[in-house]
């Protein structure tokens, strides 16, 4: 499996006293954050091959204090409202799937979000969470994937077609259900992750099932 799990790497090290795993300077002594950064292992059990990666998009990093407004995907009875930037074009990529970017000169390479109907899976969030890393593991276009998870989300860093993507994805349940309902993620660049993680708390905690 190529995905390298920080949070655990980082709490067996602590308890077992060893410096094996460097963290970045700036990372607070407690968890006061939700983001992913790349960290290398100091002995992998495998070659880590550094991946390509290209310049990012230059357009300006997401804004973490955007206005929104409600917007209702899915049909009856299976709706949810979500808090969207307001301004945001929306794109109806499959069925059960909507996304939604900044402008429609701006869908490359930046940042947006996705937000997917999985009911019909009937997997529980802690089942449906490890069956979507599981997934950005396995993918043919993702490499060097480090991830940080809590119970119902996780954080990842990755390389996507020679871009560094960073991405804060979640699941959430109709209440009353005993499976995950709803998908929700917001992907972008290094520059946006403010943005991003911002955004991604209020759609996780503003989404209204009603």
């Amino acid at each position: 499996m190529r995905v390298r799990w920080v949070g655990v790497a980082l709490a067996l090290a602590l308890v077992a006293g060893a410096a094996g795993y460097r963290l970045g300077t700036e990372r607070p002594a407690a968890p006061a954050a939700f983001a992913a950064e790349p960290v290398p292992a100091s002995s992998p059990s495998y070659p880590v091959i550094p991946a390509v990666v290209v310049a990012d998009n230059p357009a300006a990093a997401l804004d973490p204090n955007l206005r929104v407004r409600r917007q209702t995907v899915g049909s009856p009875p299976f709706q949810v409202k979500l808090p969207i930037p307001r301004g945001w074009v929306r794109s109806d990529s499959n069925v059960g799937e909507w996304k939604w970017y900044p402008s429609w000169q701006l869908t490359e390479n930046a940042y947006f979000i996705r937000v997917r109907q999985v009911g019909n899976n009937y997997r529980t969030i802690d089942s449906a969470v490890r069956n979507r890393i599981s997934d950005l593991d396995s993918a043919a276009d993702v490499a060097n994937l480090e991830v940080e998870r809590e119970s119902d989300r996780f954080a990842a860093s990755y390389v996507s077609d020679r871009h560094r993507r960073f991405s804060y994805e979640g699941y959430l349940s109709d209440p009353g259900s005993d499976f995950a309902d709803v998908y929700i993620a917001v992907i972008g660049r290094d520059a946006d992750r403010p943005g991003l993680e911002a955004l991604f708390d209020r759609l996780m905690s503003e989404a209204d099932f009603s």
